[in-house]
């Protein structure tokens, strides 16, 4: 029987498949907590990396923006973490924590600046082998990207993963919210499509976060995502991640209320991530002391 993500620890993750992180997650039941970070920053504290910070203030999974996988950076991570054919491996190794990696879907000829954080077939196969254990996938349609693209993208990560990576697929945040009938077909559409395609979960932006978007809307469209078996995924954007505390308090327990599997912090608060208060403040507000002081403590060789 899979732990739920509550309960795990170092070894726990370690071990876990794409389906386990899946059924992990669902069954704490709102109460996982994950943090961006952009990993070709340094840090706002000297020494140590994002990541590790983010840990330590609680957080459950940590997803890294910017890394691209020809030219591994994790900045303030040990040289024996970069150094390494594995350097995702060794990096969750380092936090006792899944992480995961944000890929964008463009056109190739105008994402070619993206290097490997393209979503073609080899970056994908490439940073499996580097021991990814969550893929965030994002289209760009300034890029060039569309759905088709993102669909195809999503299927071919789905197969070469062989279960080792969970996918959340993320329909255009360029778009607008879902506040008509239309726009939430829309979305509703794009949702199921990402799922069918291979998907394990969608990610949406919290509301209170990104303009436009209303609890009862986001409500509807994680109906929709529990509906076809996926896991439902806020992400805390637009610069509120460096909001105060208090706003971190109201924004976690409504996306308990609408249903939300997962909360993830974006990376705009301080220094390529989120202040580290607000993730403890968000953590304390969304599943109480003890389970927050119980994350924050355990050992990574636990």
């Amino acid at each position: 029987m899979v732990v739920r993500l509550l309960d795990a620890v170092a070894s726990d993750f370690a071990s876990m498949s794409a389906s386990d992180l899946k059924q992990s997650i669902a069954s704490a039941e709102g109460r996982t907590v994950a943090m961006e970070a952009i990993c070709t920053y340094q840090s706002p504290v000297e020494g140590v990396s994002h990541g590790e910070i983010g840990a330590a203030m609680g957080a459950d999974i940590i997803i890294l923006d910017r890394y691209d996988s020809l030219k591994p950076v994790i900045q303030g991570a040990p040289d024996w973490v970069i150094e390494d054919t594995a350097p995702l491996a060794r990096y969750r190794e380092l936090l006792g924590r899944p992480v995961g990696v944000n890929l964008i879907v463009a056109d190739a000829e105008q994402g070619a600046s993206l290097g490997g954080r393209l979503a073609t077939a080899p970056h994908i196969q490439r940073i499996i082998d580097q021991g990814v254990q969550i893929i965030t996938l994002y289209v760009r349609p300034k890029m060039g990207g569309t759905l088709d693209m993102m669909l195809t993208a999503a299927s071919t990560l789905h197969e070469l993963s062989d279960n080792r990576v969970l996918l959340i697929g993320v329909p255009s945040f360029s778009k607008p919210a879902p506040r008509t009938e239309p726009q939430m077909r829309d979305y509703q559409y794009e949702v199921e499509a990402l799922l069918q395609s291979g998907c394990d979960g969608i990610g949406l932006p919290m509301p209170g976060s990104k303009q436009g978007w209303e609890p009862a809307h986001a409500a509807q469209l994680i109906d929709a995502i529990h509906t076809q078996n996926g896991l439902a995924w806020l992400f805390l954007t637009g610069s509120v991640e460096g909001a105060p505390t208090s706003v971190m308090a109201q924004l976690a327990l409504m996306a308990k209320q609408i249903g939300a599997d997962a909360c993830r912090l974006d990376e705009a608060g301080l220094s390529g991530m989120p202040t580290p208060e607000n993730i403890l403040a968000f953590s304390l507000a969304l599943r109480g002391q003890r389970h927050t002081y119980r994350r924050m403590a355990a050992s990574i060789r636990r």
